[in-house]
């Protein structure tokens, strides 16, 4: 009898520390802590308008001297890169303080390489990671893993709390939920030790 009641206790606790781990899945991997630095790294697939407007915002705010947008070269919409649409969508809204960083790789950790070749052109040491709310966690590990030498810190793209702490109550949220944590752990357990991980 008293075995069964042990056994019952720890059955409900540990079901009690599960739903409790499942309610905070999805605002683990929000990271929203922008910190001044000399440039505000706008990546690809960062919320789109949302993310470029956030990053407008913390500029006039004084977060950083400049907005870096990334852009593919590869492939065309309509006949035109991506980074074309950027240049003309940047002119239109009169924002002098941003660039275009034009991107190749297919991948965030590919994107790496990109970044640092924008940030060495203009001699930036320190940089905020523009990103989609739930990578924010994923992005910041992937950039201070490859490229130490500069100072890092992250800004979520779309107002990350409401979707991260109910992230169970939407279909959608609880798909890119799961598909996060899966590449977030990928990138923990595996890629981070590549031997090709860091550059410099």
């Amino acid at each position: 009898m008293t075995k069964r009641l042990t056994l019952s206790a720890m059955l409900v606790v540990l079901a009690i520390l599960l739903l409790y781990l499942l309610s905070c899945a999805g605002s683990f991997l929000v990271v929203d802590d922008p910190q001044h630095s000399d440039v505000i790294v706008v990546l690809e697939g960062s919320g789109d308008t949302p993310g470029y407007d956030r990053a407008v915002n913390l500029h006039r705010e004084g977060y950083g001297a400049r907005v870096l947008l990334d852009a593919s070269v590869n492939g065309e919409i309509f006949g035109r890169t991506e980074v074309e649409l950027a240049r003309e969508f940047v002119d239109r809204s009169g924002q002098r303080s941003t660039e275009i960083c034009p991107t190749v790789g297919n991948s965030l950790f590919a994107e790496a390489a990109d970044v640092q070749r924008c940030l060495q052109r203009i001699g930036a040491s320190s940089a905020i990671l523009m990103t989609s709310d739930f990578e924010t966690r994923r992005t910041l590990s992937i950039f201070r893993k490859r490229l130490p030498q500069y100072r890092w810190s992250v800004a979520a793209a779309s107002t990350p709390y409401h979707s991260a702490e109910a992230y169970w109550k939407h279909r959608g949220w609880a798909k890119t939920v799961l598909q996060e944590w899966e590449e977030f752990l990928w990138w923990k357990l595996f890629d981070q030790w590549r031997s090709d991980v860091v550059l410099h």
